[in-house]
């Protein structure tokens, strides 16, 4: 508790400063405050002032993330109360946790919609945020109108939309270890018909070297990225929009090493063989919207593919233990119907239906090289997993909101009817030592079906001058399924099912917007009880999910923006969360903390503009950050443990009508910190790398130019 005094305090009396934009000249000062009281916001699935949604919300553009020329969802941690995704590691998987609720590997519980389009996987989840219009982070169960993986979140990602007037506008950037980043964008309309076409490709050296090769980088990053949107019939009512998105990306291996060295070489691997992971990623939409006098149709069709590969040294060691060779590819299709009312004063309604299928396959190959008995039981030299599975959805929901019972009184229901059936095919062999000839080991066809009500209600009162109080209650809900890979070595019976998980939050909240005194705030205090986790096990072979006990999460949340006196602005976010297990398969475990969860994450500001007059820029913004995180553990037993931390930003932005220049800096005082522990499988009989990690990113800097014609 004493930290959660210190950082309040701290962050409160601290003058940091905040930030502003990229691409696209910076609005004034007071139109970062204006901009919350203005912006709408589509979290109910319609246009809606963030005064008017019974939920905690937080709105991100271009301008709320310091530092960094393209920047990802990673770089939001901090910035959103309570909300934390894992710094570094590969875009495979990326832990991501809202309010003490998430999972390292696995089904995310954050459901995450880009344009309207949903992601459903966490290796999609990490790509550039380039040319965006904003984000909206809702907090808390979204089950009801989104369903599968908004569990206790939501994400709504929205790009700027096709112009009707040609714009080019570039920026190229670069930054410390050979970083580098170029993004293009042009609006192109032909008669009616408007086109939006964009690109980035972003390169990064990067810092961490590997000892076993020479001090050879061992965590490079390359990404490039193009996208196509447009509007292809807009007339009558009616209007119909295009989009088509391909990312390819390559990182290096993680970057894991013994603690006790990394307190040492914060920078360092030692790997004997080379790692990485390439990714390609497809996503298409189609969407179709009529607006009428009383009700509204929306219909929205999506395809997603993705395969990915990974070479894995699994021992992370310079020993020659075994490596782990990894090929997937996935399919995605779904499709969403719904009705809305049109909005009245005395009520509004909504009602739509969902279905997807998603069909993944997985390949595996280990070897195991001289050193495997320092894990292996058996004489082992290769294993070989095959995994298929196919997963079908669908799901009806509705929600109607009644108003004006009395002045500025909102009640809202909502109900969703989830199903999802699963479908495995699985199947492994081995090449025992000595043999000529793989022998099939596991061999498995499975079927699952999952099927959930998810019902919410809230309240919202709403008075003049701009206050509003909320409450609400609502169920969250993650489907089961099957692991990937087995284990178990010891039988050739094993069960790689695991159940569904659900949870109940319970939260209030007060927001307030103030045009006159220039001045925002949002708060709220939360309660969540959550049943039949699924939580990450880090086995012999790999990652798997098992569902491990009941957890409850409890706290609060605070954000708000403030313009003190012309042009200077000061805000702040923070959020508290105590998350723990209260009944667990290993009972010496209740009572421990959730893995990964920050105790508190922090953000923030103070920014200062005033005009420029020469050089061609026309603003010039200062401004700087200081983010912060709470204890985190990385084990169950709750013993690998990062304390507190805390990272300082600064930006510097010269603006123009058609340039702007941004020189950044990140972690200024080169602050050191773990992203990630875990118990390596051969530490039982290497002790010396049993409690491995990963270090968080160092001290950086990077400058970048935009123009727009």
């Amino acid at each position: 508790m004493r930290y959660i005094l210190i950082i309040l305090l701290f962050f409160i009396c601290f003058p940091a400063f905040t930030q502003q934009s990229a691409i696209g000249s910076p609005d004034s000062v007071y139109s970062i405050v204006q901009q919350l009281q203005e912006v709408t916001v589509i979290a109910e699935k319609r246009e809606l002032s963030p005064s008017d949604i019974p939920v905690a919300l937080t709105v991100i553009n271009e301008r709320s993330i310091p530092g960094e020329n393209n920047p990802d969802l990673r770089n939001i941690s901090g910035i959103v109360p309570n909300f934390y995704m894992q710094e570094g590691g590969l875009k495979l998987s990326t832990p991501m946790y809202m309010r003490g609720i998430g999972t390292v590997s696995g089904t995310p519980p954050v459901g995450l919609y880009v344009d309207g389009v949903p992601v459903f996987d966490k290796n999609a989840f990490v790509f550039d945020l380039y040319d965006i219009q904003q984000i909206e982070v809702l907090r808390g169960p979204q089950t009801t109108l989104y369903g599968r993986n908004s569990i206790n979140g939501l994400i709504n990602i929205n790009t700027r939309q096709a112009g009707n007037k040609f714009a080019l506008r570039g920026k190229i950037g670069v930054a410390s270890y050979v970083s580098q980043n170029y993004n293009l964008v042009i609006d192109l309309p032909l008669k009616e018909l408007r086109n939006k076409f964009s690109f980035s490709y972003n390169k990064s050296r990067g810092y961490f070297k590997n000892k076993f090769e020479s001090e050879r980088r061992s965590n490079p990053t390359e990404s490039y990225n193009g996208q196509y949107q447009g509007n292809i019939y807009a007339g009558r009512n009616w209007k119909i929009g295009l989009g088509a998105n391909y990312v390819h990306s390559f990182d290096g291996g993680y970057a894991y090493y013994a603690v006790d060295s990394l307190k040492k070489e914060r920078y360092k691997v030692n790997y004997n063989t080379p790692s990485s992971y390439k990714r390609d990623l497809l996503r298409s939409y189609l969407s179709v919207k009529k607006s009428g006098q009383h009700a509204a149709f929306n219909w929205m069709s999506s395809y997603s593919w993705s395969k990915d590969k990974q070479i894995l040294d699994a021992d992370f060691t310079y020993l020659d233990v075994f490596d782990n060779y990894k090929k997937s590819k996935q399919h995605l299709v779904t499709q969403e119907i719904n009705l809305q009312s049109a909005a009245t004063r005395y009520w509004d309604w909504t009602i739509g239906t969902f279905g997807f299928y998603k069909d993944l396959e997985n390949n595996y190959l280990a070897t195991f090289g001289k050193d495997k008995h320092f894990l292996l039981p058996m004489p082992l030299d290769e294993a070989t997993y095959y995994n298929s599975t196919t997963t079908k959805g669908i799901a009806g929901y509705g929600q109607i909101g009644v108003k004006e019972l009395w002045p500025g009184m909102v009640l809202t229901a909502g109900l969703r009817y989830d199903y999802e059936n699963v479908h495995l095919n699985y199947q492994d062999s081995l090449l025992l030592t000595g043999s000529s000839q793989f022998e099939a080991y596991h061999s498995s066809k499975k079927d699952k079906s999952f099927a959930a009500w998810l019902p919410k209600f809230s309240f919202l009162q709403k008075w003049e001058k701009g206050i509003s109080l909320y409450a609400n209650v609502a169920k969250g809900y993650k489907a089961g399924g099957y692991n990937i890979i087995v284990n178990e070595m010891s039988s050739q019976f094993v069960d790689l099912g695991y159940e569904e998980e659900e949870l109940w939050n319970y939260e209030i909240g007060l927001k307030y917007f103030s045009p006159r005194k220039k001045f925002n705030l949002t708060a709220a205090l939360f309660y969540i009880d959550w049943k039949d986790q699924q939580i990450f096990v880090m086995g012999m072979m790999g990652p798997s999910i098992k569902n491990a006990g009941d957890a409850r999460s409890f706290g609060g949340e605070l954000d708000l923006q403030w313009e003190i006196v012309p042009r200077l602005t000061y805000t702040f976010s923070a959020g508290y969360n105590h998350a723990e297990y209260y009944h667990h398969l290993t009972q010496a475990y209740e009572g421990h903390r959730i893995v990964m969860s920050p105790e508190f994450t922090g953000h923030a500001g103070l920014s200062y503009q005033m005009p420029l007059r020469s050089l061609g820029f026309e603003n010039f913004v200062a401004s700087t950050t200081v983010s912060g995180f709470g204890t985190q553990y990385f084990d169950e037993a709750n013993l690998l443990k990062q304390s507190p931390y805390f990272l300082w930003n600064l930006d510097l932005y010269f603006s123009g009508k058609h340039i702007d220049f941004h020189i950044w800096g990140k972690n200024l005082l080169d602050k050191a910190f773990f992203t990630y522990m875990l118990n390596n499988p051969v530490g039982e009989k290497l002790p010396q790398y049993y409690d491995m990690g990963q270090s968080g990113s160092p001290a950086r800097f990077g400058a970048s130019i935009a123009f727009k014609i």
